[in-house]
Formats: structure tokens, sequence, C-alpha cells
């Protein structure tokens, strides 16, 4: 969009001028009651982040094209914008390096290094959040809403656990609607007050900045694939929590609707936005992070020119899918012009040679000479792999067993050794009882359970008293320094000692750890489940499984 006013009102000219400057001002304007909820629900550190987040942009612009050459931008406020943005889809919690990190990359690298604006072809705002997802720990430790992170110093803010969290387990947030609308809940800094954020939509709409193809088209594919493919409650319930959950109204309404990285064409914005929607869905329903607005708000960046070209209006006078049919065309005479041969087939015959049955015996030889070759290729690949057998066998059965051993002694440290018991349950991969000598001291009942990233595998110990004596983990696919926290011994030695029914809080709970919500209460599932397996054992014995207090 040109960035100077008309010089006339005379037209067809606009009525009233609309410069970039303006669009960037009434963006900012529309932020306003997003960001003054942020700082009523999170406290003052909002607004240093912010502060943090913008001026990191604003310099990097302007050192770039100074350091370059080119004329001064900051006038146009795009910089400010795209700041606002990135501070806004930050959680409370971040360390003040991280605007920082992700402004220079949304300013310079997204933006500058392909002309400036208009030339990028992603959202530098949603491009610098992405590249700070990079560090999961800190981009998945969320705050409680009305509890306050500190400006500076320490943070110790409790985590709490996000709605798409929940969504992502195939559960619904314990959040009423209104809680929900408001913001009365963990997020990040401007994804949490939905209704101020439609308060921002409806004025740029009557501001004419933005029209409804893309919000509309985008939020109403979720709504309808949610709403279609419900996994817990009801179907209205569960679409009513996707889109208040994560950065859908946030991304739809501010981030999708980027002029230079949207289509231009009608045409073209409802299939992006249509594009967008469905792209969310599907990551949110089988991607490992919880909300996947950005990512597919990003992917559709890539293909706007596609978009672009499909949306084209048609010239009047021109038949309705003429271009098809002129493909159609096109195709169906260069599949014409393509000649199929039938390949003549004749089978061989033997010639004679000069003695009778020479030319044949010449045959039998050549075959022989392949068929020898063959098999002694065969017979030293056989032989190689019997050697490397018997050289690595005993190695391979070491190392097993020094891994067996090492289960056993963190999930059941008295114990010597492990057997194989006859005793199965649908809800255990395998029931092992553990011994030290002749003595039988309890069982190792080994569990699945999904997790953040993908399905844990762990063996829990249990006593013939029905009393967890250690948990190991066997395997996982959890974020490395996120998820692997809820995995790590010193976690998993809280529930030694422990019996009964395992709880989130209140009486016989075990503690979550912060930044690994979702994979500390798969470990706290896997070891009820465990103790409900043990708990029914047809073994004879009598063991206790009683949900007592510790």
């Amino acid at each position: 969009m040109n960035s100077h006013p008309s010089a006339g009102r005379v037209p067809p000219q606009l009525a009233r001028t609309y410069t970039t400057r303006a669009i960037m001002r009434d963006v900012l304007v529309a932020l306003i009651p997003s960001l003054g909820m942020s700082v009523f629900l999170f406290g003052p550190r909002v607004l240093s982040l912010t502060a943090v987040s913008v001026v990191t942009c604003l310099l990097s612009e302007y050192l770039y094209r100074r350091f370059t050459g080119k004329n001064n931008t900051l006038g146009d406020l795009s910089a400010c914008v795209t700041g606002l943005l990135l501070a806004m889809c930050l959680p409370v919690t971040a360390s003040y390096w991280a605007p920082v990190l992700g402004g220079v990359f949304a300013i310079v690298v997204v933006k500058q290094l392909y002309g400036g604006l208009g030339g990028n072809f992603m959202n530098p705002a949603l491009a610098g959040r992405m590249l700070l997802c990079t560090f999961p720990h800190m981009m998945t430790t969320w705050s409680r809403a009305l509890d306050w992170v500190p400006v500076t110093g320490e943070l110790d803010a409790v985590s709490s656990a996000t709605p798409m969290s929940y969504l992502h387990n195939g559960v619904l947030p314990p959040l009423e609607p209104a809680q929900m609308l408001l913001g009365q809940h963990g997020g990040s800094i401007g994804e949490v007050s939905v209704f101020m954020l439609l308060l921002g939509g409806i004025y740029l709409l009557l501001r004419g900045v933005i029209t409804l193809r893309i919000p509309l088209s985008f939020l109403g594919t979720v709504a309808v694939l949610t709403f279609l493919t419900p996994r817990d409650g009801t179907a209205l319930a569960w679409m009513t929590a996707q889109l208040c959950s994560g950065g859908l109204v946030l991304g739809a309404i501010f981030m999708a609707t980027d002029y230079t990285t949207s289509p231009v064409t009608p045409r073209g914005q409802v299939l992006y936005g249509v594009g967008c929607g469905a792209l969310t869905v599907l990551l949110r329903s089988y991607g490992s992070y919880p909300d996947g607005v950005g990512w597919a708000i990003l992917t559709m960046n890539c293909v706007v020119w596609l978009l672009d070209r499909a949306g084209m209006p048609r010239r009047f006078g021109v038949r309705p899918l003429a271009f098809t049919r002129r493909q159609l065309l096109r195709a169906g005479e260069n599949l014409s012009s393509i000649k199929f041969v039938v390949p003549k087939w004749r089978l061989p015959a033997w010639t004679k040679g000069k003695m009778p049955g020479e030319e044949h015996l010449d045959e039998i030889r050549r075959f022989g000479q392949c068929a020898a070759c063959l098999g002694g290729s065969m017979a030293a690949m056989v032989l190689l792999v019997s050697l490397t057998h018997t050289v690595t066998d005993l190695d391979i059965a070491r190392r097993g067993n020094q891994a067996e051993q090492a289960i056993l002694a963190q999930a059941m440290p008295a114990a010597e050794i492990r057997t194989e018991t006859p005793y199965r349950s649908p809800d255990a991969v395998s029931i092992s009882a553990g011994y030290a000598g002749s003595e039988l001291l309890g069982y190792c009942i080994e569990v699945q359970t999904p997790g953040f990233g993908g399905v844990i595998t762990m063996v829990v110990g249990v006593d013939l008293n029905g009393t967890v004596t250690g948990v190991a983990v066997t395997g996982h696919k959890e974020t490395l320094d996120m998820g692997t926290q809820a995995l790590d011994k010193r976690y998993l030695d809280r529930f030694i000692g422990r019996s009964g029914t395992l709880h989130l809080s209140g009486p016989n709970s075990v503690d979550i750890v912060s930044g690994a919500t979702v994979t500390s209460k798969a470990v706290i599932t896997a070891v009820n489940r465990a103790l409900s397996v043990a708990a029914n054992l047809d073994t004879g014995g009598d063991i206790d499984y009683t949900d007592g207090d510790v």
C-alpha cells in the first residue's frame, strides 16, 4: 500500500488519507485493550517486556538501514507493531533476552533482508516467536492469572496449566466460558483475553483496516472441524474451548491479516483463512506442541502467491473455468502425441556351434560361473554376519543384562533378580517378580501412558504391601530439558513409599514439575495404573490397595 496520501480528493480517489503510518497506528490502538488486561492479570512485568521488545525492534530497524545506507523507515510504525505483537506472544515469565533475540531475528532476518516492509514473505512477529520456541522450557512456563510476577529479580511464580494443555490431552479445561473470555488462566501475555482481542478486531473492522474474510474463514473452519470431532464433553463445549484457547483469536485478527503476508484477492483470502484453520486443528490434534496457530499461519504465508493466483477474478467476457479448460486441452494434446511401442518378446533359441551341443555347453558354463559368484558372495556374507555375531554376542548380552539390572536397581533396589510371571493385565505391558534370593519382594509392572511428546514406558516396583519401591523410565519421546524434568530420578524418587491413589492436590498428592505439567501428570497416571494392577493380581497374596494418606 502506498505510504503517501492522495494529492486530492476528487473521485475516483479515496475520500480520506490512508497511509501505512495510519494503518499501523490503528493496529496499535486495537492492541491496547488486550495489553491493559494483561497488565491487570500478570502485573507490570508485562509493560517492561513489551518495552524491551518494541525498543529492540526499533533499534534493529534503525541500525540496519543506517549501516546499509537506506532511508529511515521508523516513521511508518511497523517496527512498533512487530515489537508489540512479539511481546504479546511471550509468557510473562520469559527472560528479557527473549524479546531481544526474537526482535532482532524478526526485523533483520525476516523483514529487512527481504527488502523491508512489503518484501517479507513471513509474518516477522510470528517468525520471532517460533524461533523462541526452540527454548521450550521458557516458552511453556506459565504464570497463574492475578499472580503478579516481579519486574526484576528471581521469578518465583507458580506454574499453571493452560487451557491448551488440557485440550491437547483430550479433556476440557476446568474453566467457565467467562473465565476463558476474560483471560483468567495462564497463557501468553496477549492471547489470554479473548474479549479484549475481539474488541480490538471490531475497531479494526470499523476503521476499514481489515475485512471479515480471513478472520471469519479462519475461526469458522476451526469451529466446524472441532464441532465435528469432539474428544471430551459435548461438541459445543469442545468447540467453544478450542476457539477461546491458545493464540487462535490473536492470530486470526492480528497475525493472519497482515497485508504483506496474506492474499489480496477475495477468493484467495477465503482460501487462506480456511487453510490456516484446517492446519491449526490438524496441528492441535496430532502435533507435539499444544497450539499450532503460529505454525499454521507461517505455513500458509509460504503459499500466498499460489492462493492469489488461484483466486484471480475472472476477466469480463471470459467463460467460467476458461483457464482450466485450456490446461485440460493442452494436457490432452500432449497425451495424444505420446506413442506407445509394444515390445517384441522373443525367446532365445539355441544355435548350433561347430560341434553338436557346443553352444549349449557354453551357456551352461556361463550360468555356472554366475551361480558360483553369487554363491560365493552369499557364503562370504553369511560368514561375516556369523563372525560379527560371535564376536559381539557376549557384549550385547552383557549390556542387556546391565540395562536390566539398572532398571531393577531403580524400580526395586532390594531385589537381586527379576523373573517373568504368568500374570497378565490389560493395563500392563508385562508383569515380573522381584526376588532377593528365594524371597519374593514384590512385582515390577511395566506400563505405558501418553505424555507430551508421545508414549512414555516405565517400570514401577510395588512390594507385597502395595507400596511403591521405585520408578524407572525405559522409553519416552518427551522434549529435552522440558518434559524430561519430570522423568528425572530426583522427581521419580518422590513416589517411593507411596500407596493408594495418588492425586495432584490434597491428601496423598504429588507435586507436578513446573514447565512439565503434562509429563508430570502422565507419570502420576502410570504409577496409579501400576498400583491398581498390583492390587488386582490374582496371586493368593494380600496386597491392600486402600486410598490412604501418606
